[in-house]
């Protein structure tokens, strides 16, 4: 094992390895050395003497033979804990700290939280009273979602106004505060966007995500968007999350238009979805310019971390609203499934930055 730092390492190693070679097989793409393998090798063999190839072998079918496909192992163990420092991702990860860190205005109206088995607390974080409707206010439909340990749409439950009550979409539990106590000891109760037109009939039942690849250049502190997809739901689903049966499609982040073709975790292609035939048709973001400007001040509050994937919704007026961001297990296959480079122009400069660094990042991450 001794080109792999940690039994850490040599374990994700493995499992991505593993995990490729089983999709390669999956989509019948031959699992041989590939054009250009040798390049994207000599590229990446600078943060690790083993990498792995089956990532290059697969992704190379959705972006070209590019040295600049990302081994996912590599960013995990070797990008992530140099621009992301462990020892910082806790409380910026707390979802219930987002308004307090981007600004109340930018994030979905919390209605009561909770902190580390705290009392329920308001908006405010002060003591709520058991009486929520005074905190709901007009909401008629609000999202329920763990606020730390969360991925994949895990736990979040949706809530619809029945009369005078809540009721949860699936399990038909009544929104109280004896079972918000009985839900989790983090959490945030928020009322659900409203969202655009054009995000909305892309699957009208889920609130559908852009989730926007934001880099801050170690070089000049500039924080840019390098790749985007739009995350889309099944319709009938209120997550919008792959991982519970939903697509994602592309974005040229230049120019905010849409890709021709909807993709699944596994790499499976569709011109189809909810109805739509994106192969048909041009489609771009309403309010591109604005999503871009709103990432960027995203990036530049998150003071630590440099590595951002945000997921951000339009209001139904246009506006973009943080539903969350992640610092921690980033998701480098999102972007490179439709074909689009992770770091770009950047790739070269994250290469060598963390080359430079990663020696103390890895001892706080590894303890060695």
């Amino acid at each position: 094992m001794g080109a792999f730092v940690s039994v850490r390492h040599y374990r994700r190693y493995r499992r991505y390895s593993n995990q490729y070679k089983c999709y390669l097989k999956q989509q019948h793409f031959e699992n041989k050395k590939a054009i250009g393998e040798d390049l994207y090798m000599k590229k990446w063999e600078v943060l690790c003497p083993r990498v792995e190839p089956y990532s290059y072998r697969f992704f190379s079918h959705f972006c070209g033979n590019n040295p600049n496909i990302v081994p996912e192992d590599i960013g995990r163990s070797f990008i992530e804990p140099v621009l992301n420092p462990i020892e910082y991702r806790p409380t910026y990860s707390d979802k219930n700290l987002f308004p307090e860190i981007v600004g109340k205005e930018h994030v979905a109206r919390t209605i009561v939280c909770r902190i580390n088995g705290s009392n329920l607390l308001d908006a405010e974080y002060k003591n709520a009273s058991d009486d929520l409707s005074k905190y709901i206010g007009n909401a008629t439909s609000l999202i329920l979602k763990p606020s730390v340990n969360s991925s994949s749409g895990r736990g979040i439950m949706k809530f619809e106004k029945k009369g005078k009550d809540f009721v949860s979409v699936r399990g038909d539990i009544t929104l109280s505060k004896a079972f918000l106590l009985s839900y989790q000891k983090d959490f945030c109760l928020q009322e659900m966007i409203t969202q655009h037109s054009f995000m909305k009939k892309l699957c009208p039942t889920s609130v559908n995500t852009m989730r926007l690849c934001l880099y801050r250049s170690v070089a000049n502190e500039e924080s840019v968007v390098t790749a985007g997809i739009i995350r889309i739901g099944k319709d009938g689903s209120f997550v919008d999350n792959i991982h519970a049966g939903g697509m994602r499609v592309g974005i040229d982040v230049a120019t905010g238009e849409l890709g021709k073709y909807v993709v699944d975790q596994y790499g499976n292609k569709q011109d189809s979805w909810n109805g739509i035939d994106y192969s048909k048709n041009v489609f771009t973001v309403p309010h591109w310019n604005d999503v871009i400007s709103f990432s960027k001040y995203i990036g530049s509050s998150i003071h630590h971390h440099r590595l951002i994937a945000l997921d951000i919704a339009l209001n139904e007026n246009g506006k973009p609203v943080l539903i969350e961001y992640n610092i921690n297990g980033f998701s480098y296959s999102a972007y490179m499934y439709t074909n689009q480079e992770v770091f770009g122009k950047y790739t070269d400069e994250v290469i060598d930055y963390c080359r430079r660094n990663k020696s103390v990042a890895l001892q706080a991450k590894f303890k060695v």
